[in-house]
């Protein structure tokens, strides 16, 4: 049954990543609890994990994720739904397979103490779990999650709670996965107003022709004077001789 459920979460995966839009890495620290790790001295993860987004709707995505766990050896390998309830809060669900190397929790698998063991047989360290959370988006790449793993129950009960950081490779802007997929209209560009056309300047006024000089009537001619002839004085009689 259990290698069924591996068998779907990596099905599920591989979709994803065929089909994923977004790329991302996350860092998150678990605590874990419960009778499984009751004698363990570690009983906290640091986790990183890769991460594949893939929209199924407008405020639904599909997110799977592979991760690595240091300190209480866990290998997580989950699918979630995410369900955008504002633009910036978002609700997951999903399930996963939780592959443990604790050496405490190998020992309880099998309902026996490490100590004592005198078969040479280990138990299933193969979970299936399911998961639930939240997330907040901080910025356009950035968003703050945190998830509680539920992964076993009754008198061999496991479970951890789980928050971190996680990055998008794409980020890109925030979308709001309450409004509808639209695009954005850009605004008609203002049109500015036609430059004000400067009056013509003022014509001046053609300059005033002077009136043509008045012309000095010729002066007279005088009429040359009338030479009397010299009046011819006769001559002298001539004196009769005596």
């Amino acid at each position: 049954m259990k290698k069924i459920y591996s068998l779907v979460v990596v099905a599920i995966l591989g979709t994803t990543t065929m089909f994923a839009q977004g790329l991302g890495a996350s860092l998150d620290y678990a605590m874990w609890n419960g009778a499984m790790i009751e004698n363990s001295d570690v009983t906290g993860s640091t986790i990183l994990s890769l991460n594949y987004t893939h929209n199924l709707a407008e405020k639904m995505d599909l997110v799977g994720s592979v991760g690595f766990g240091m300190g209480l050896g866990v290998m997580p390998i989950k699918a979630d739904l995410s369900y955008g309830i504002t633009n910036k809060l978002s609700a997951n669900l999903g399930m996963g397979v939780y592959m443990i190397s604790d050496s405490t929790y190998e020992a309880n698998a099998i309902g026996v103490a490490e100590e004592g063991s005198t078969e040479d047989i280990v138990g299933s360290t193969n979970e299936f779990g399911l998961n639930l959370g939240l997330s907040y988006q901080l910025s356009s790449a950035l968003s703050l999650g945190f998830n509680y793993n539920m992964i076993k129950s009754g008198d061999y009960d496991f479970s951890g709670m789980q928050f971190g950081l996680a990055y998008s490779f794409g980020g890109g802007e925030s979308k709001d996965k309450t409004a509808p997929n639209k695009k954005k209209v850009a605004a008609p560009k203002k049109v500015a107003a036609p430059k004000k056309v400067a009056a013509p300047k003022k014509v001046a006024a053609s300059k005033k022709v002077a009136a043509p000089k008045k012309v000095v009537a010729p002066k007279k001619v005088v009429a040359p004077r009338s030479r009397d002839p010299k009046k011819v004085v006769a001559p002298n009689s001539p004196v009769n001789p005596q």
